[in-house]
């Protein structure tokens, strides 16, 4: 669920307290019949009223789809075994192509993308290459090692692994900690 849902989500969770708060005030006789009946009347036949209702219902059918779509399957490579399913997230994938991308000699530094097509993945590769490389050698040698890493690794094919190389620089970047 997205930001923009959850606060959705919160607003229309505190005009459904509200709404509880007044019905529990109605069965308890706190407030007036009289009163709820003369609200009710002010709201009949107002085109305003019909389009916040019509808002909230639009609301509700919103939230109830978020609350049922599945992220699960868009985010998993799913491996079917006769123990039952395995299922490996596309964040494991980028951290192994990222590793076998960055054991090939001449890269600096790479940001790595994993997407799936079919059962299959497509890979794409930012990369920093350092000025004495050759550039073509080092794109063909680090897309073999990344197909050959996740094949043997992970067991599914790549499709596609797409190499752009962003800068030729003789920085290295290392990998940001967290403590």
């Amino acid at each position: 669920m997205g930001i923009i849902d959850r606060v959705i989500l919160s607003i229309y969770t505190v005009l459904l307290a509200l709404l509880s708060l007044g019905i529990i005030l109605l069965g308890l006789s706190l407030v007036s019949l009289d009163w709820l009946w003369t609200g009710l009347q002010h709201v009949y036949g107002r085109w305003e009223a019909a389009l916040i209702g019509a808002v909230f219902f639009m609301v509700s059918i919103r939230l109830l789809l978020a609350g049922v779509r599945s992220r699960h399957a868009k985010d998993t490579i799913v491996h079917h075994t006769d123990m039952g399913d395995v299922h490996i997230s596309i964040n494991a994938i980028e951290n192994l192509v990222e590793k076998a991308a960055r054991h090939t000699r001449g890269v600096r530094g790479v940001k790595v993308a994993v997407g799936t097509v079919g059962e299959a993945l497509k890979v794409n590769l930012k990369v920093i290459v350092s000025p004495e490389s050759n550039v073509p050698a080092v794109s063909a040698e680090m897309q073999n090692k990344v197909n050959e890493y996740i094949k043997n690794t992970v067991g599914v094919e790549l499709v596609d692994v797409r190499i752009l190389v962003e800068n030729i620089s003789n920085e290295f970047k290392p990998r940001q900690r967290v403590e």
